[in-house]
């Protein structure tokens, strides 16, 4: 009997056999998760107290915490994010500003611009911890895919990251309203997510889900424990 293409790449049902049930109290040990704060501070800092209240183990960005164009507040962010131990993958924006670090301005670089530098070259493009990937779009290690969305209102970009990716959870960013994609019995849909749901994770289903900008208020927790995602918003 051939496999549904939606559990093929995913966990084995033994992974989160008997988890699929949503406890709603308020749980931690999750990871939080935010992305696109684009260089403002405010965001980024009110992003990260939603999720300390939601009391999380670790907080993931999943890039574009700086911006191309507003470079100003590049080391603030840099020291917010190593402050809270925010793991980080790297955006669009991140790329272009790391490659205007390396041309360095026409002039020698000084000490914190060399350090957001090299935070920089440290950033990676995408990890994955077990079946889940973070990454700011496509989850390729290549440069075209944090430029390319995977939400184009289709499923389009969805299916094809299911059909040629092992994860069995994806969280992304880059698109800046939450959207989730769950691949069940060989379907791809794409879903909006309410403030506040909490979305039970299946074995039997594989899923992408995009947090949102924080800019907009937007963030996210991730309960592996429990199997559930959570949008999370706040007021700026």
């Amino acid at each position: 009997m051939k496999k549904n293409r939606c559990l093929q790449r995913g966990v084995s049902a033994e992974t989160v056999a008997g988890r699929n049930t949503v406890n709603s109290q308020n749980s931690s040990a999750g990871t939080g998760l935010i992305a696109d704060t684009h260089g403002n501070v405010l965001s980024l800092s009110m992003a990260i107290d939603a999720l300390v209240r939601k009391n999380v183990r670790e907080m993931v960005h999943l890039g574009d915490f700086f911006d191309s164009v507003y470079l100003k507040n590049i080391n603030e962010i840099r020291l917010m994010l190593q402050k809270h131990r925010v793991r980080v993958v790297k955006g669009n924006n991140d790329f272009q500003v790391e490659k205007m670090l390396d041309r360095g301005y026409n002039r020698r670089l000084c000490d914190w611009e060399e350090a957001c530098r090299l935070f920089l070259k440290k950033t990676p493009i995408y990890y994955t911890d077990g079946n889940v990937c973070f990454s700011h779009s496509m989850p390729y290690n290549s440069i075209r895919s944090f430029y390319d969305p995977i939400d184009t209102g289709t499923t389009e970009q969805a299916a094809a990251i299911f059909e040629n990716s092992p994860n069995h959870i994806f969280f992304c960013g880059h698109s800046h309203d939450p959207i989730l994609f769950r691949c069940k019995r060989g379907k791809v849909t794409r879903e909006k997510i309410d403030s506040g749901r909490r979305i039970g994770i299946s074995s039997h289903e594989r899923y992408i889900f995009i947090v949102g900008s924080a800019e907009r208020g937007e963030c996210g927790l991730y309960n592996k424990a429990q199997s559930f995602y959570e949008r999370i918003t706040f007021n700026l």
